[in-house]
């Protein structure tokens, strides 16, 4: 990449290679990878997202210097995944390389603090990402739910969704699964994008991609906000143009194959059953801290302070 890569240190323990920032101690990985586990294997309940690819949990390590984590688990996905992975970066080692992409533009981000992947036979089986919890943060769902009877801060939002995915476009760089649960809104209005590995390898915005990429967040709203205004579509468009003109002048055809392609999605969700569908987006829900405390042991120097790419976590 263009930009310069922070540096990083890399360590062995409990049969996993960890790549992690100076001052965060690989035990310190081992210790926030032990509670999660924990977490997922009691349940949603105890996770921000749990689901049969990956789950994530709010975990804080007691000490001087308390350690607010979320940890994201990438689970084991068979042969053919993990040659994917083994080939092409795991998805935590991808997750923080996209977090770098989104640094290199000036967009908030996943602060990474340290990953860890986990191979046998020279195959990766499963991996973890660990980065600075968001206190106060809100998935998307349930920021916008907040703010149906709010217009004035619905459509600033609205706006800022528009323009965080515009400039990504707008710099040549497709996240492949623009989803509303993988967007935290911050207590200052900030948008940050999760689910960071999509960017990596790189994929640029083709019309097929883009017109996915809106069509799923559509899809989505309908299904979660079907009460969204259509002057509020609007003003996420325009904002999404202001930042990604490339397909500006076709406008009315990318807004119909867009239509098109909501229609099949929601046509294809049609008769699911809720109450077993165990991902986020189609479930929102209030969300609270589920944290599982331990103590560090030792002072954690060099990560009390919390940039302003912090972020919440992955899912």
């Amino acid at each position: 990449m263009a930009h310069r890569r922070k540096a990083l240190l890399e360590a062995r323990a409990d049969g996993l290679r960890i790549v992690h920032r100076p001052g965060f101690r690989p035990e310190w990985v081992v210790q926030a990878i032990d509670l999660h586990r924990a977490n997922a294997a009691r349940g949603r309940e105890h996770c921000e997202h749990w689901g049969p690819g990956s789950s994530v949990s709010h975990v804080v390590l007691r000490g001087p210097v308390d350690l607010d984590l979320a940890v994201k688990w990438n689970h084991e996905r068979g042969l053919r995944g993990g040659l994917s992975d083994t080939l092409d970066g795991s998805r935590a080692a991808r997750a923080a390389a996209g977090a770098e992409v989104l640094a290199s533009l000036g967009m908030p981000h996943p602060e990474t603090l340290a990953w860890a992947e986990r191979r046998r036979l020279g195959v990766v089986r499963e991996s973890f990402l660990i980065t600075r919890f968001l206190a106060g943060s809100e998935p998307l769902p349930v920021a916008l739910a907040g703010l149906r009877d709010a217009p004035r801060r619905r459509r600033a939002l609205v706006r800022a969704v528009g323009r965080c995915i515009g400039r990504l476009h707008g710099a040549d760089f497709d996240h492949a699964d623009l989803k509303h649960s993988n967007f935290l809104v911050a207590r200052d209005g900030r948008v940050v994008l999760l689910d960071l590995d999509t960017l990596v390898p790189r994929r640029r915005p083709t019309w097929r991609r883009v017109v996915r990429a809106l069509g799923q967040l559509e899809a989505y709203t309908v299904d979660l906000h079907p009460w969204l205004p259509r002057s509020d579509r609007a003003r996420f468009l325009r904002a999404y143009f202001e930042q990604s003109g490339r397909f500006a002048p076709r406008r009315r055809e990318l807004i119909a194959e867009v239509k098109a392609w909501v229609e099949q999605r929601l046509a294809r969700w049609e008769g699911r059953d809720r109450a077993l569908h165990i991902y986020y987006p189609l479930a929102p829900r209030a969300t609270r801290p589920r944290t599982v405390a331990i103590a560090v042991g030792s002072r954690a120097p060099g990560v009390g302070r919390v940039p302003d790419g912090e972020a919440r976590g992955s899912r």
